[in-house]
């Protein structure tokens, strides 16, 4: 009879000491997932080169990412990572047109290369910052009047600055809200990116 008391009053302790850490290891190691949200981007008037718009040209989009990364627990409540992403845009074209011919510039991808380091509010929540480096490639289609359509492609690289929350669900799976700033115009153009991404991953 000892033993079995015994027995009922250690379990409830063990499962406190061991299943505290295993929800924390929830945010350690590699992960892979997908996110898809809204993408709002700024261009102009200034393109780069001395070539100028009369006006901004600005589009929203729905926007779709894969990413893959690593966490590392700095300490018990800290994490620092790295991430790597891919992302494309929906009807994200940006057009401008007049009598005397039009431009359209057409976001076709978006790669990135960013850091993070964030903070567990809880067991199974993290709020995080990142940043680090974006860049898109771009298809630029220019037509004027009485001349040949000319198309080229380019990339416009830049700085990306963000921050968000993630929240796990077991041993693997989690969760993530997050705003991003992205500034595009490294080669003396004006381009800014708002976008607000929700996502899951897969904690390995």
């Amino acid at each position: 009879m000892n033993t079995r008391i015994g027995a009922l009053l250690i379990a409830p302790l063990a499962f406190a000491v061991f299943a505290n850490p295993a929800q924390a290891e929830n945010f350690e190691g590699p992960y892979v997932g997908a996110a898809a949200g809204y993408s709002r981007d700024e261009i102009g008037p200034d393109l780069a080169d001395g070539v100028a718009l009369p006006d901004e040209l600005n589009q929203d989009a729905a926007y779709f990412q894969l990413f893959a990364g690593y966490d590392y627990a700095a300490t018990p409540k800290v994490r620092v990572g790295i991430e790597a992403a891919i992302g494309v845009g929906a009807e994200d074209d940006l057009q401008f047109g007049n009598a005397s011919g039009s431009i359209e510039l057409d976001p076709e991808y978006t790669f990135e290369f960013t850091g993070r380091a964030g903070y567990l509010v809880a067991d199974n929540a993290l709020l995080y910052l990142r940043g680090g480096y974006q860049n898109s490639r771009v298809e630029a289609t220019l037509t004027e009047a009485g001349q040949p359509t000319l198309r080229d492609k380019d990339n416009a690289d830049g700085w990306l600055a963000g921050g968000g929350f993630e929240y796990g669900f077991g041993n693997n799976l989690r969760t993530r809200i997050e705003y991003r700033y992205s500034d595009l115009g490294n080669d003396g153009g004006d381009w800014d990116r708002h976008q607000v991404l929700a996502g899951v991953l897969w904690n390995f």
